[in-house]
């Protein structure tokens, strides 16, 4: 294995390692952190864009995902559009 393929492979260990407890406690079953042509951070079908992220950056969108899930749904505030947006800015489904 090259040294890029053994780090992205320590890295996505760290990741499934920092984020299972959290997804745990939401019921969150089915995530994963995918590399492939870059790096996604996957939930049900939803797959958020984490390439270069630090470890820490893709628990950040893990808990943007579940603020949005969990919180924003049944809330309104002012200034929901724009931070659900920027929130949402590197999601694909």
């Amino acid at each position: 294995m090259s040294d890029k393929s053994t780090y992205l492979s320590q890295k996505r260990q760290q990741v499934l390692e920092k984020i299972k407890p959290i997804c745990e406690a939401f019921g969150i079953k089915n995530y994963d952190y995918e590399i492939s042509d870059g790096e996604r951070l996957r939930i049900n079908d939803l797959r958020i864009g984490c390439t270069c992220n630090s470890v820490d950056a893709v628990v950040e969108e893990l808990v943007g995902y579940i603020f949005i899930q969990y919180y924003c749904e049944k809330r309104w505030w002012y200034f929901k559009p724009q931070t659900m947006k920027a929130i949402k800015k590197y999601w694909r489904v």
